[in-house]
């Protein structure tokens, strides 16, 4: 029988009991927001799927949103990182990866108001 070896990211959802996720910017009337529930975490660990076969690349921004992974007792477990132009930073990754879904991730930040609107990431701005 063949073995089954977690990822890292993937070892880091499963550990995950909430994510908190925080604008880096919040002059348009952003949130922050948690997410909690068991369900929705999983849900948004696949909007935050990056193809990790890609060639990590490296932004000269900070970013847009920050997800704070935490597990038990709000240990804080990872940082993962949006960047314009929809790559995803981790600092165990040592740069950015494509996302899969950015369109979706998108919607899911703006419904939440997390951003305001989808222009507030993936433009060039000021860094």
């Amino acid at each position: 029988m063949g073995s089954f070896r977690l990822r890292r990211v993937d070892a880091l959802w499963a550990a995950a009991r909430s994510v908190e996720v925080t604008p880096r910017a919040t002059t348009r009337g952003e949130r922050s927001v948690m997410v909690g529930d068991a369900s929705e975490i999983a849900g948004l660990a696949g909007l935050l799927e990056v193809d990790l076969s890609a060639t990590a690349f490296e932004c000269m921004c900070w970013g847009d949103v920050d997800f704070t992974v935490r597990g038990e007792m709000g240990k804080e477990l990872g940082v993962l990182t949006h960047h314009r132009g929809s790559g995803l930073d981790w600092v165990r990754w040592g740069g950015q990866f494509p996302l899969l879904r950015p369109g979706e991730l998108t919607a899911w930040l703006v419904g939440r108001g997390v951003i305001t609107t989808p222009s507030n990431i993936g433009l060039p701005g000021p860094y």
